[in-house]
């Protein structure tokens, strides 16, 4: 019963409203001097729903309206949460290489330039090319993986070691990409965990070489069996480790080489 009665009282203001702002003014005539009709004081008339929400019910209700929250324009965004930035990495990354010539050999890893048999000691580099010829005449091949460095570069290598032994174990956020780009430094010299690039090198000194020495299974020289080994004794070189460094030959000199 409620209900319909504001019902019917909100029906019969709104016609009431709609009747009054449809009144029509009599003009001012010398007949009805004192006949006048209020004119509205702002430039624009009031229109009949303006008026239906001045009504007293409506007034009522407009607390109401008022406290509720505004809807938020789909053009205005909400304002972002800052994000906490990490601490930074308490490790120091690698040393920058300033040598020229380190700069250079760096620049070529990946490729064959950084194979340097031009800078070998004269007696290595015969050696080495008696090694290919030899090894070419049983039916093998031989791929140069590194020759002569420089010490400034032998000493990046050291840097690269012990700063992945640093980091490898290292899982914390803010060291994440310090220890990505060690990573890539790290396999990109092909290092070996086990191994770590010695101070004075044969290969700074140009004394010695890396080398992938493949052969037939069968190979033969001179109708007789050859292994890269026996090859290697044969040319002044052999390999000084074989189990941790088995690509590494290190000129021994002709004279060791006819002994063995």
């Amino acid at each position: 019963m409620h209900y319909f009665r504001s019902l019917a009282c909100v029906t019969v203001c709104s016609f009431l409203a709609c009747a009054q702002t449809n009144i029509p003014a009599l003009p001012v005539t010398a007949a009805n001097p004192q006949t006048s009709v209020p004119q509205p004081t702002s430039a624009q008339p009031t229109s009949w729903l303006t008026a239906l929400w001045n009504l007293p019910i409506f007034r009522f209700f407009a607390p109401f309206v008022q406290e509720t929250d505004p809807v938020q324009s789909p053009s205005q965004p909400d304002s972002a949460v800052p994000v906490a930035e990490l601490p930074p990495c308490t490790i120091a990354p690698l040393p920058a290489i300033t040598d020229a010539d380190a700069l250079d050999f760096e620049a070529s890893v990946g490729s064959s330039a950084v194979v340097d048999t031009d800078d070998l000691m004269p007696t290595t580099a015969k050696a080495l090319t008696h090694l290919q010829s030899l090894v070419d005449k049983a039916g093998g091949t031989v791929v140069l993986k590194s020759a002569y460095r420089p010490p400034a570069y032998q000493a990046h290598l050291q840097a690269v070691w012990d700063k992945w032994e640093e980091v490898r174990d290292n899982q914390q956020p803010e060291c994440h990409d310090l220890r990505a780009s060690v990573e890539q430094e790290f396999t990109g010299h092909h290092l070996i965990l086990t191994q770590r690039p010695v101070n004075s090198s044969d290969h700074t000194r140009g004394l010695a070489f890396d080398a992938l020495v493949s052969l037939p299974s069968s190979a033969r020289l001179n109708r007789r069996s050859v292994t890269q080994d026996s090859l290697a004794r044969l040319s002044g070189v052999r390999r000084v480790d074989i189990l941790h460094d088995p690509v590494h030959f290190k000129f021994v000199g002709a004279a060791r080489a006819r002994r063995a």
